[in-house]
């Protein structure tokens, strides 16, 4: 073999190694990208689930709407108080499930947030929209039934696992902790 052609290989194998590095940067960076701009959704998610607008319409789903009113009346049959309490929280869970179904953001992220709520709140919703569907023919909130269903299949446990999270129990109890040094 002539010193030509080993030169030759050489460089075909210097190209072909920047080649690879310059494609696997770049769908690094494609994947970093795609996360920076999802983080305004999650963000405003978070900041929405924890205002006091909603936890009141949640304890109103969990505590008082199945007493107060009959699941055959539908959703859209309900006094408009009960029903604003019960959008604030499809609405929100539906909008979830569709980016989740469509991985427009990670599953594990949200049912590791929100947990078995989720579930919950379905379960509580869910005779007012199958009713609801049955009545009017529609495909009402099946983006939130569909966000159940997998947070009921992959409890958040299992997501908190495979994260490694971690914990750090208490060191003392509460009323043995001294003064900040």
């Amino acid at each position: 073999m002539d010193a030509t052609i080993v030169l030759n290989l050489a460089t075909l194998a210097i190209s072909l190694t920047a080649l690879v590095i310059s494609i696997l940067l770049t769908l690094r960076q494609i994947r970093v990208a795609s996360g920076g701009l999802h983080l305004p959704v999650v963000l405003q998610a978070f900041d929405h689930s924890r205002s006091a607008v909603w936890f009141e319409a949640q304890e109103y789903v969990l505590t008082r709407l199945s007493h107060e009113h009959q699941a055959d009346c539908g959703w859209r049959d309900l006094p408009e108080q009960a029903r604003t309490y019960a959008n604030t929280i499809g609405l929100f869970y539906d909008d979830l499930g569709k980016l989740v179904a469509h991985g427009v953001i990670d599953q594990s992220m949200v049912i590791g947030s929100y947990g078995t709520n989720i579930v919950r709140l379905w379960d509580a919703l869910a005779p007012f929209v199958y009713t609801e569907r049955r009545k009017h023919g529609l495909h009402f909130w099946i983006y939130f039934e569909d966000l159940a269903a997998r947070t009921a299949s992959a409890h958040p446990e299992t997501v908190y696992a495979d994260l490694r999270l971690q914990t750090r129990p208490p060191r003392q109890e509460p009323d043995e902790i001294g003064p900040a040094s």
